[in-house]
């Protein structure tokens, strides 16, 4: 078994079982929040006898949201875990050259050991030159032992390395337990597979990493990442005012 998995599966586990845990009232109140729908807020447009409504199609819900999933009833099933990872890079020179491609594709496939996928523009942007279907970067996927071998490849050997990087910010999340992360291009230097052979790799990229959890908040796929030791970081990152002497 992986170190990794097997740190989770022996300590990380109880741990997560009892952070997430939920009385049956606060268990209520989040599913009712889940569930709820979000109808037009004008009283004239719930308003059945009002002439403006009649022969008119029926007002949207404002503010688009949708129906977010509701959790199963708590056990030792639903503790929050690793699902898969999404890996994917956008290089932009393969504009000019589709041979950039190379590099990341290799590159890829040597911290992850799949095999990655090519992506192609579903539009095209006339001011980048970019017409749809050209291939424009990759993304690979991963599950299982690969996919704790990459985070302990980037927890032990990538972040304690890693320059001017203040760790992942707490507004992260999409609501349902999904959680993304930015890597910039001398992230990709640091993997020992790449390291080894940095000549092999003409050009760097920056790369995008998506943890996909069986957790249904992000507060609980936070604390899954944590106990993975990806720090948090709750302060956001002050802008310097550079002044120009005249």
């Amino acid at each position: 078994m992986i170190r990794l998995e097997e740190f989770y599966d022996n300590t990380l586990s109880d741990n997560l079982m009892i952070l997430s845990y939920k009385d049956p009232r606060t268990e209520g109140e989040f599913i009712k929040k889940r569930i709820k729908q979000h109808p037009p807020l004008t009283k004239a447009a719930q308003d059945v006898d009002n002439p403006f409504k009649k022969n008119r199609p029926p007002i949207k819900p404002r503010g688009g949201k949708k129906t977010q999933p509701v959790p199963p009833p708590q056990s030792h099933e639903t503790i929050p875990r690793l699902d898969e990872i999404y890996i994917h890079c956008m290089i932009k020179q393969a504009i000019h050259n589709k041979q950039h491609l190379l590099s990341g594709l290799m590159a890829l496939q040597c911290i992850t050991s799949e095999r990655p996928n090519v992506v192609y523009s579903k539009t095209g942007v006339a001011n980048w030159k970019l017409r749809a279907g050209m291939p424009i970067g990759c993304v690979v996927n991963i599950k299982g032992p690969p996919m704790y071998t990459f985070v302990d490849k980037l927890v032990e050997i990538v972040l304690p390395r890693l320059k001017e990087w203040y760790g992942v910010p707490l507004s992260s999340g999409d609501g349902n337990g999904n959680i993304a992360m930015g890597f910039p291009s001398s992230a990709l230097s640091l993997f020992p597979e790449v390291e080894g052979n940095y000549d092999s790799f003409p050009l760097m990229t920056g790369f995008d990493v998506i943890f996909n959890t069986t957790a249904y908040t992000d507060h609980e796929a936070r604390a899954l990442l944590s106990g993975f030791q990806i720090p948090f970081n709750e302060k956001k990152r002050k802008r310097r005012n550079i002044r120009v002497m005249e």
